[in-house]
């Protein structure tokens, strides 16, 4: 695990160049640009006409259920055709589906009434049709004196009524107002509905013989994109009459593979070392196998380029926090298998592959804490039995597992303290955290090591921590009476901080908390599940196999939830709270858009 040392280089060119040497920096792909200059907003998007509506109709076809064999030759392709025809299809295809839609609910509006049509008012003597849906309650307050009248339908709940009237019934003729019927008949409704559903397959149709351009349009649309980023870097450049200047950090040990480049292109390469002033991004680089902690660092915070890289560290202890919180062989088993199925979805991206093996560490991590703790889909095995010789924890023993915790919370921090110590270069920055970590070591002996020696070992150790973090609370030097005043207050402002180890030290009891919750739940719903399948002879082995599986189901995605935001939260505020100095910004490399598809 390292911070990649960086350069400062400056490339010098003439100007009418610059385009050129934009472009192949782009295809360089390893250069973080200084902005020596501000750019328009605007020219952070994607150009006019390449941007959102390419966008759109690539995300369009994309989702198509029905995929064409892509085409990757751009003979006969036509950007601004298909992009067309693709937003045109999304918008027939909206408004044929609320058709269809409005079809379907005016049919089973109109069935009740059955197949009739509007005849000419002359043939009726000029008489009316007036429709009223009666509740089947209502329907005795209807009087039919002095009405022409039919009850066409009735159902369980209602009764369809149909009056004959010159003129609309006053309110009080019917207990309920009229309803609407339309001037279509039901044949005619399903002579529409039946071209509507014909022009809806039509459609989809079209949008699937649209998907073979996808591939073309995602690469026009990165080349697009591509040409917006050289756009606004061309802005950030620092431009005279003739010559501009473009300044990017770079990878110390590709000093010889860009002063290559910048001879290719007839350019001035100038390199400087990073300055105390210079504020250099932050590239982590790790083995292939922790390369996963690099995305849970910078997914809450980025190191600062001065300080250390704790990727390797978040990662294993991410990994071993998730398994204690799931803590079960029989769910770690199956979603280490569900994850072998669909390994094949995951190998699109290097981030795919990433998240593959860290979620498969995560299973395997899951199901030994499982077979630690002896819990099978919450079932424990039987005492003498194989299964059971594995059993080393118990999740009841309170006890001893708050003592396990709290071991892990104390290392943890410690070890967050030693490495802050080994990075800095100031006497405080070294010896404070050391000091936190005669606190921590401490305390934790003291609550260990009751009525032995540790009981009298670790509150000397307290002690001598706090009074090695007061001491080195600053480097104020002390020259006067105000300046040692002033590093009195430093060193008592530094002790505050012993209420934070004490609650971070606390927050990792959180790991046997949710473990225990964890396992009781699935005990809980082995056993309402026995419960009903006794209760309700016969039937009763479905709802229960139903309860196991829905019970189950929930569980694990209750644990899932739980592994990953307290596992990563452990690492990202108490960790990251006691090993991290500065805050930095990540390495944003000046290159081209992969097209994946």
């Amino acid at each position: 695990m390292t911070i990649v040392p960086l350069t400062k280089v400056s490339l010098v060119g003439i100007l009418d160049d610059k385009e050129k040497v934009l472009e192949a920096a782009q295809s360089f792909g390893m250069l973080h640009l200084i902005p020596l200059s501000s750019a328009q907003k605007e020219l952070e998007a994607v150009p006019a006409g390449l941007g959102r509506e390419s966008s759109e109709a690539l995300r369009w076809l994309l989702e198509c259920p029905v995929q064409r064999r892509p085409v990757t030759e751009p003979d006969d392709f036509d950007l601004e055709e298909v992009v067309s025809q693709a937003l045109s299809n999304r918008k027939s295809l909206k408004e044929c589906r609320d058709r269809l839609e409005q079809l379907d609910r005016r049919i089973r509006d109109v069935e009740p009434w059955g197949e009739f049509s509007f005849s000419e008012l002359a043939e009726i003597g000029d008489n009316r049709l007036w429709f009223y849906v009666v509740p089947a309650g209502k329907l005795k307050q209807v009087d039919p004196a002095g009405k022409v009248m039919e009850i066409v339908h009735r159902d369980k709940y209602r009764a369809y009524v149909v009056l004959l009237s010159p003129d609309e019934p006053p309110a009080g003729a019917m207990p309920v107002p009229r309803v609407h019927v339309g001037a279509l008949s039901l044949s005619q409704l399903r002579r529409r509905y039946e071209r509507a559903a014909v022009a809806l397959e039509e459609l989809e149709l079209e949008r699937q013989l649209l998907t073979k351009w996808r591939f073309l349009l995602a690469r026009n649309l990165a080349a697009a994109r591509d040409q917006s980023r050289r756009r606004r870097a061309a802005l950030e450049t620092a431009d005279s009459e003739r010559l501009f200047v473009m300044q990017a950090w770079a990878r110390k040990d590709q000093r010889d593979e860009i002063q290559d480049l910048a001879d290719t292109l007839g350019l001035a390469a100038l390199f400087d070392d990073v300055s105390d002033e210079d504020k250099p991004p932050t590239l982590l680089e790790n083995a292939r196998p922790m390369e996963g902690g690099e995305d849970l660092v910078e997914f809450y915070q980025t190191p600062g380029y001065r300080d250390w890289d704790p990727s390797a560290i978040v990662y294993v202890s991410f990994i071993l926090f998730f398994g204690m919180i799931m803590t079960d062989a029989g769910y770690g088993l199956l979603l280490l298998l569900l994850l072998f199925v669909f390994r094949r979805r995951f190998t699109g991206s290097p981030l795919g592959l990433r998240m593959f093996r860290m979620s498969a560490w995560l299973m395997i991590s899951t199901t030994a804490f499982g077979v630690a703790t002896g819990s099978y889909f919450g079932i424990a095995p039987p005492p003498g039995s194989f299964l059971g010789h594995l059993k080393v924890m118990n999740l009841k023993d309170v006890d001893t597992m708050m003592k396990i915790t709290l071991t892990i919370g104390v290392v943890h921090i410690v070890l967050a303290n030693l490495m802050r110590a080994v990075h800095e270069t100031t006497p405080s920055g070294r010896f404070q955290p050391l000091g936190w970590c005669l606190v921590a070591l401490g305390g934790l002996a003291t609550f260990l090591g009751q009525e032995t020696m540790l009981a009298t070992l670790g509150p000397a150790a307290v002690i001598a921590g706090l009074l090695m973090v007061g001491f080195f609370g600053s480097d104020r030097k002390v020259d006067s009476v105000k300046s040692g005043g002033l590093r009195l207050f430093d060193g008592l402002a530094a002790l505050a901080r012993i209420v934070n180890i004490f609650s971070d030290v606390l927050s990792y009891m959180r790991l046997f908390a949710l473990g225990l919750a964890a396992a009781s739940l699935a005990e809980t719903i082995n056993s309402l599940s026995g419960q009903l399948n006794q209760a309700v002879p016969g039937i009763g082995i479905l709802i229960a196999i139903l309860v196991l599986a829905i019970g189950h189901a929930i569980n694990i995605g209750l644990g899932l939830i739980a592994g990953c935001v307290h596992g990563l939260r452990l690492n990202v505020i108490e960790f990251f709270n006691w090993g991290l100095k500065d805050e930095g910004k990540p390495f944003r490399s000046f290159k081209k858009e992969e097209t994946r598809l």
